[in-house]
């Protein structure tokens, strides 16, 4: 798995666009983008590059949404601490 995923981020970083057109059009491949993709990225499979860059995203989502908490959390410790001065 972990070899399938880098490929499918190095293709992401060698050619967003086509990545993406395959993320909007996910059910239907369209021969333009797969073969700009094949000729881009040969060693991968079309079907894998969505997929795995779908769940790249999903994590980067929750990593930031974990360090957006954290920020906020400790925001309000700070805040508190001025506003409530003994």
């Amino acid at each position: 798995m972990g070899s399938k995923f880098s490929s499918a981020m190095k293709c992401f970083i060698r050619c967003p666009a086509c990545t993406l057109r395959l993320l909007r059009n996910f059910g239907s491949l369209d021969p333009e983008t797969t073969a700009l993709l094949r000729e881009v990225c040969p060693d991968i499979e079309e079907e894998s590059v969505g997929y795995y860059f779908g769940l790249f995203m999903g994590a980067a989502f929750v990593l930031l949404c974990v360090m957006a908490y954290l920020f906020l959390y400790a925001f309000r410790a700070v805040l508190e601490e001025m506003l409530f001065i003994p």
